[in-house]
């Protein structure tokens, strides 16, 4: 397991310190401000504190209220809103400085049998012979000014492999999808809600990407703002992501100012594990 893998593993470590609260005291990721996958994947440990174990995180809805600042504890309240028969309904805040930061919905279930079927997984180039992001982001240092190198050369937690090939220093004008094969850089433990919470913290990489393709900007983009407004994510079945999957994202619309992009979560051999969507800020100045 590399210490990129080990650190973020770490971010799942939370400490109670009364009934349905919980507190993050430790270093942060992110640039700017704490990235949204690690609020998110800590609010489902959170309320996973607060579930009976025989039941799963199936749907999650949240929003970004302020930006997550790293030299701050996060707390994080967790409401009972109700327990079912079968579903299990719990509301997270993460607070710092006395006020919500990010606050979300998730609801958890007993496994039950029922009707099944899902939509193909795209015919796109295996993760075999591609390039990853480190790889690519090594090639391009020269371009990159020092104070920002350390950022941009980071180990990854996650190995990401871009199906299809943009320039990040010339954007130009792309279909509005993008497909990345993605895995753990080291073995994760044989606990299924780990494996969800890391799924849901690389969910938030690249799903606004695909609704920038179509205008010539990226986030390196200097007169480019963009930030996560909301995010959804259901899980459709048992996790496993010590393997390769693949993220298929499109983006239908972007408008207002705002971007929207829907993602499908594949295994290598095809089946849907997960579903996401989210909708973001894109501003861009004179």
């Amino acid at each position: 397991m590399t210490k990129a893998l080990t650190r973020t593993l770490k971010l799942l470590e939370l400490n109670r310190i009364d009934r349905d609260i919980y507190t993050w005291n430790g270093k942060s990721v992110g640039f700017q401000r704490i990235f949204g996958g690690q609020i998110m994947a800590q609010c489902l440990v959170a309320a996973y504190q607060t579930v009976e174990k025989k039941r799963t995180a199936h749907s999650f809805h949240s929003y970004f209220l302020r930006p997550g600042d790293f030299n701050q504890n996060i707390i994080f309240d967790v409401d009972r809103i109700r327990d079912g028969k079968s579903f299990t309904t719990r509301r997270v805040n993460a607070i710092q400085d006395g006020e919500a930061i990010f606050s979300c919905s998730i609801s958890f279930q007993k496994r039950e049998k029922g009707l099944s079927h899902q939509i193909k997984m795209p015919d796109v180039l295996g993760p075999e012979g591609l390039q990853s992001e480190w790889e690519i982001r090594n090639k391009m240092k020269s371009k990159i000014a020092k104070k920002y190198l350390p950022m941009w050369l980071r180990e990854r937690e996650i190995e990401m492999r871009q199906v299809e090939s943009y320039d990040l220093f010339k954007p130009k004008k792309l279909p509005p999808y993008r497909n990345t094969w993605m895995k753990p850089t080291g073995k994760l433990p044989q606990d299924e809600r780990i494996h969800q919470a890391l799924l849901l913290y690389v969910s938030d990489m690249g799903l606004l990407g695909a609704a920038v393709n179509p205008h010539e900007v990226n986030f390196m983009s200097k007169n480019f703002q963009s930030a996560s407004l909301d995010h959804v994510m259901w899980f459709h079945g048992k996790i496993n992501f010590n393997n390769w999957l693949l993220y298929h994202i499109n983006s239908p619309i972007s408008q207002n100012a705002r971007g929207f992009s829907r993602g499908s979560i594949y295994t290598k051999s095809g089946k849907l594990i997960a579903s996401t969507s989210q909708e973001g800020l894109m501003r861009v100045w004179e």
